[in-house]
């Protein structure tokens, strides 16, 4: 069988080739004597395995679908076996999170908030050599968040580990890259610091300007440099030929994402009066 072939457990995008209300979509793993059921009928999985990805496929009341390969983003929108915990960092913020992170195939990342899974997903996706470490302090995101992974056929290049790090810290020393995704991010600052290697990144996924402030005041406190805050906006534009245009209602604001890097000196010429009141911690290289 050629390997471009659909088979078993591979999972699908079906894309209508006539007009609906909305913008349909459906996403679903092929099994064998599996059958598809829609308000546009039912399609058995058995005529999709064996096709080739771009093959035109017709449910039993003759309506008609393009069948490809499902990408991550496609199955975090419409995949009904992804399931969501909490808020995930939308595809959107992956490649800023990848390029100025400078995450490669070989880093070993510690991810603090793991979610729903769905960036730890698309780094596993990436790394080679690589591995993700993710810490939820909640057991059943936690659960959740490894059943989405498992059917999404994810590659198993993470660990999901429960436990609350601002009490209690992380196993990994010599990190390259630390994402943190909490609702107080601001509380694992430290530990960050102590996990990851002289010059290690730290990436923090925060949407609103309160954390921003204080994730911005702890990341000076612990000598962290070069930091750089980003701000994503994306516009869809309409494809309708007789309109093109940017859309009308879209979702153009997702987070801020700060990068900063470790170093082995805290900045004092950059502390203000108002942290110099707090207690500023010291360290040894």
């Amino acid at each position: 069988m050629d390997s471009d072939e659909f088979s078993e457990d591979d999972i699908v995008y079906l894309i209508p080739l006539f007009k609906t209300k909305r913008k349909t979509r459906y996403v679903f793993k092929l099994k064998r004597e599996g059958v598809f059921y829609c308000k546009f009928g039912s399609i058995q999985h058995k005529e999709i395995i064996g096709k080739i990805p771009g093959t035109v496929i017709k449910s039993d009341q003759n309506y008609s679908f393009v069948v490809l390969r499902a990408e991550l983003p496609e199955m975090i929108w419409y995949y009904k076996e992804f399931k969501y915990a909490t808020q995930v960092i939308y595809p959107r913020d992956w490649g800023i999170i990848m390029a100025f992170g400078d995450i490669n195939p070989d880093h070993k990342i510690v991810e603090i908030g793991t979610g729903s899974g769905g960036i730890l997903a698309f780094l596993a996706n990436r790394l080679k050599n690589g591995k993700i470490y993710s810490y939820e302090k909640n057991p059943e995101r936690a659960k959740i968040a490894e059943k989405n992974l498992e059917s999404m056929n994810v590659p198993k290049k993470y660990e999901i580990k429960v436990r609350d790090v601002a009490k209690e810290g992380v196993d990994e020393k010599d990190v390259d890259v630390i994402i943190i995704d909490i609702p107080e991010p601001w509380e694992v600052i430290e530990e960050a610091w102590c996990a990851l290697r002289p010059g290690g990144k730290i990436i923090v996924y925060t949407p609103t300007y309160n954390q921003l402030e204080r994730v911005l005041l702890e990341l000076i406190r612990h000598g962290f440099i070069d930091i750089k805050i980003k701000e994503t906006i994306v516009r869809d534009i309409q494809t309708k030929l007789y309109a093109i245009r940017p859309m009308l209602k879209g979702y153009y604001f997702s987070a801020f994402i700060i990068f900063a890097k470790k170093s082995l000196v805290i900045p004092r010429d950059y502390i203000t009066q108002f942290i110099l009141k707090k207690k500023i911690t010291s360290y040894s290289g």
